[in-house]
């Protein structure tokens, strides 16, 4: 399948601080470093105009450069733990007057390394065939409801925080299932983007993916469990 998207800018955030997971986007998976699993899926997709990594690391501009990414340095006012993701593609888009040259902007996230190049063209394909200018966002089913969710209480105690859903039933295969971003692609119309400050509107598109694509590595053990199953991957087994 081919996709023509040559009027989508995709932004790839990997900035060079990382307070669970030590230098998380160039630590190495089955040999090869975490983010070059993004660049590569997002090159072989052939599913964006441009391709662009927001960064303050200097390892991560070398994968880059290497990979035929295009780099931004990320301004010093960005770099902070507590800038969100969105703060700093909107100002990417504003400084570089980026809506003169794309229609749609595109956000990857090199902690969800295991999405297929399928998964980005099926994901696009969706958007772009949809005719709604409204945005797409990847996602993946919860593994436990989220309507059993509990939440602190005083001291050691909990509290239900639907206590209609456990009235109903705890069995878990009788709730209904919901969905969670996985990071895998956002994706929304780019003069509407900077509008909401957001890939998230009240009405959104989503394309499903698996569990076993949707890792997301937040955590070292996170890491470890993503570099057995890279191996798996490479094996050809699972």
């Amino acid at each position: 399948m081919s996709i023509s998207t040559d009027n989508t800018v995709a932004l790839v955030l990997a900035r060079a601080g990382s307070k669970r997971v030590p230098q998380k986007n160039v630590r190495l998976l089955n040999g090869k470093p975490l983010i070059a699993y993004t660049f590569e899926a997002a090159i072989a997709s052939n599913c964006f105009g441009s391709i662009v990594v927001s960064t303050d690391d200097e390892r991560v501009m070398e994968i880059a450069a290497a990979s035929g990414i295009a780099i931004d340095e990320r301004p010093e006012a960005l770099r902070g733990d507590t800038v969100r993701a969105v703060e700093v593609v909107e100002e990417y888009l504003l400084r570089t007057d980026a809506s003169g040259q794309y229609s749609d902007v595109a956000m990857l996230l090199p902690t969800c390394p295991f999405r297929s190049v399928d998964d980005l063209r099926g994901a696009m394909a969706v958007y772009r065939s949809s005719g709604q200018r409204i945005p797409l966002i990847t996602v993946t089913a919860y593994e436990f409801p989220p309507q059993l969710a509990l939440e602190p209480a005083d001291g050691t105690a909990m509290r239900m925080c639907d206590a209609n859903a456990y009235a109903l039933t705890t069995r878990s295969q009788s709730i209904p299932t919901r969905f969670h971003p996985n990071g895998g692609l956002y994706v929304a119309p780019l003069e509407l983007f900077l509008e909401q400050h957001s890939f998230f509107t009240p009405h959104m598109l989503t394309y499903q993916m698996p569990a076993e694509r949707s890792f997301d590595i937040d955590y070292p053990w996170q890491l470890e469990l993503a570099e057995h199953w890279a191996r798996n991957l490479a094996k050809g087994t699972k």
